[in-house]
């Protein structure tokens, strides 16, 4: 149930019980589409629902599209009602109607940040499959909750995103049912371990092409909101060179490259820093380097790769840390826990508790020159509007 905001904004259930079959409305829509006040009556009440007739105008419908947050205004025997709200179902026919319900709550973990600047946007990425990628997105968004800050993790890997089966975690939904305008944002994210949300599931995020601008402005909306709660975003995106990755990759404020010891995981990730270095308005990128034996093997590794991505492609790259060869994290994952719930005293565990702590030290750094605040989907979708980064 939405929780009541000041003392002329009652929830729904308090508000709607003032309310009679008859009663004349007043429903105003949170929507630059619908600007106006639309005279209603109230065909029933129960709960925290309210069915009322459908808005006219100049003997028009008004279709105000399920999902769209409104205000409801009455004149009461109690005095003045307001009452935030969204429309959840509309009926058309002869019983043409709105279902009126409570505005989704964002979760607990995700406390109202008023006032605090855009999340920061960080893609997790790797040129190569199968070099821990996924378990780094989980692990250190765990970690960052312990440092207090609101994390959400989002699955943008439109082949095989499995955040939610590393966490075993079961959502009901994931992002393609907001793209399709069938869930709000906050119903679809999910609360994993130690306060870590979850957006599960990137498929249908290739499709915003596809969207009407009216589509594309209410999940433009739910983002706006998404960001105004979470302090960070993890993208885990996929692995490769395709479109889909570098457009991900591209869509973040900043970038972490992961890679292994191993020479072909090397020669994919510095595959990848080429495709990326072909832009000239470049991602700060950070480097990990993961299931190496020690910090020396790490910093050997980083420092070569440092040293080509800015000789042969004039790539700037930072090193933010190893992860340490720890049997735990594979024991973690097999146990479908993070790591530092499931083995707090590994190597691997204090590794990631180090990179996190590196990350926030970033914060300090020097602003990069400002620039005109876009949402995640609205550079998503400019990305894929222009084709993209070669593939």
């Amino acid at each position: 149930m939405t929780q009541q905001r000041d003392d002329a904004l009652p929830t729904p259930a308090i508000g709607w019980a003032l309310l009679e079959p008859g009663q004349p409305v007043t429903l105003r829509a949170a929507s630059p589409l619908h600007k106006g006040a639309y005279q209603c009556s109230v065909l029933e009440s129960s709960g925290d629902r309210l069915r009322i007739t459908m808005p006219m105008e100049q003997g028009k419908l008004i279709l105000v599209p399920v999902g769209t947050a409104v205000q409801v205004e009455a004149e009461t025997a109690e005095g003045p009602v307001e009452i935030q709200a969204r429309v959840i179902d509309r009926q058309g026919g002869a019983n043409r109607s709105l279902l009126l319900g409570p505005l989704p709550e964002p979760p607990g973990a995700l406390a109202s940040r008023a006032g605090a600047p855009p999340a920061r946007t960080i893609a997790v990425t790797s040129g190569k499959g199968g070099v821990g990628k996924t378990a780094l997105v989980v692990n250190l968004g765990v970690a960052l909750t312990a440092l207090g800050k609101r994390v959400c993790a989002i699955d943008v890997d439109l082949g095989t995103a499995n955040i939610d089966v590393i966490l075993n975690l079961t959502p009901r939904w994931n992002l393609a049912h907001v793209i399709a305008g069938e869930k709000d944002i906050f119903e679809v994210l999910v609360e994993g371990p130690g306060g870590l949300v979850v957006l599960p599931g990137g498929a249908g995020l290739q499709e915003l092409t596809a969207l009407s601008d009216r589509q594309f402005a209410k999940l433009r909306s739910q983002f706006q909101q998404l960001e105004r709660y979470a302090d960070i975003l993890l993208l885990d995106t996929g692995s490769g060179l395709s479109r889909s990755v570098t457009n991900f990759i591209l869509a973040a404020q900043e970038a972490v490259l992961l890679t292994t010891p191993e020479p072909h995981a090397i020669t994919d990730a510095y595959a990848l820093l080429k495709v990326l270095s072909q832009y000239t308005d470049q991602l700060p990128l950070q480097l990990v380097v993961n299931r190496v034996r020690d910090a020396e093997e790490g910093e050997a590794i980083a420092r070569k790769m440092i040293f080509a991505s800015q000789r042969f492609l004039g790539v700037d790259m930072g090193y933010l840390g190893h992860l340490s060869e720890d049997p735990a994290v594979g024991h973690a994952i097999r146990r479908q826990e993070d790591l530092l719930r499931a083995f707090p005293k590994s190597r691997a565990a204090a590794d990631i508790r180090r990179l996190a702590a590196a990350l926030l030290e970033e914060e300090g750094a020097p602003p990069a020159p400002p620039r005109p605040h876009r949402t995640l989907v609205q550079r998503i979708r400019s990305l894929f509007t222009r084709g993209g980064p070669p593939a």
